[in-house]
């Protein structure tokens, strides 16, 4: 796997990584190289102290989705191997054991994660953007969850989140059509949290966003993604049950402590994550 593949950066408090998808010359098709250094990245900034992490790609492209080579089974697997991804029981397992991972790690890192998007966003791109917890687009972004396109459906979580994102009417509208909208549509279907129209604007737009993050307390942030991501679509009940289980410890903390007394001598916070 080229090493430059996949980029982290730091911004200069450590406090926000960058990781950047840098198949550019394949306007970072994901292949099985792009998938694995992502995976190892996600990885590496999930045990780092960063507080924020930012996926993005080029100037002119997040991610044109899935390299067709490697949909059709042409191309070498981590292993060395092709995967026969044209029988169905091999395909079932290759995705739920290899490439669905790999986008759950998002939703399941305590991190919030934001997507910036500029360029084309296709197919498993979008599905990635929406294991995201923000996106943030120009308005030149062009963004479609085309699989229907290939006669396939969205299968990395498109469906499930695209539901649990946009509701049924807005999921239906971008599955079943395949169509391509801009980052002022997709606005407007609440695919992304907010539209700049320059790069200059939308790296504001994200740093009022990280900047709020940051000064929120890193536990609470953490669990509270738990929280709400576990919650949907269960009752009111289990719902408050589990916000009790997760209050009662976070008051247990260190951080519980110095956000209390900060709050009092109306001073800002120096978190410490215990």
């Amino acid at each position: 796997m080229s090493e430059n593949i996949v980029l982290i950066e730091e911004n200069e408090e450590k406090t926000i990584t960058t990781i950047k998808l840098n198949r550019l010359a394949k306007k970072n098709a994901f292949n099985f190289d792009l998938i694995t250094g992502l995976r190892d990245a996600l990885d590496k900034v999930e045990r780092s102290k960063t507080r924020v992490v930012i996926i993005t790609g080029g100037d002119d492209v997040f991610s044109s989705g899935i390299d067709l080579p490697s949909l059709a089974g042409q191309a070498m697997g981590p292993d060395g191997v092709a995967p026969d991804l044209k029988s169905p029981h091999n395909f079932r397992y290759f995705m739920s054991t290899w490439l669905q991972p790999v986008l759950t790690r998002i939703e399941r890192m305590e991190k919030p994660v934001i997507a910036k998007i500029k360029g084309y966003c296709f197919g498993m791109a979008l599905e990635l953007a929406l294991a995201c917890d923000f996106r943030f687009a120009l308005e030149s972004a062009i963004i479609s969850m085309l699989e229907v396109k290939v006669a396939i459906n969205p299968d990395l979580g498109g469906v499930i989140r695209s539901v649990r994102v946009l509701g049924i009417p807005t999921a239906k509208d971008i599955i079943l059509t395949g169509r391509r909208f801009d980052g002022n549509e997709a606005y407007r279907l609440g695919v992304v949290n907010g539209v700049a129209k320059t790069s200059e604007e939308l790296d504001q737009m994200i740093k009022k966003y990280t900047d709020e993050l940051i000064d929120s307390s890193p536990l609470s942030v953490g669990l509270s993604k738990k929280l709400i991501d576990m919650c949907y679509g269960k009752d009111l009940v289990y719902g408050m049950n589990l916000e009790t289980l997760s209050s009662s410890n976070l008051l247990q903390t260190k951080d519980a402590g110095i956000g209390a007394i900060a709050r009092m001598q109306r001073a800002k916070p120096k978190w410490r994550g215990k």
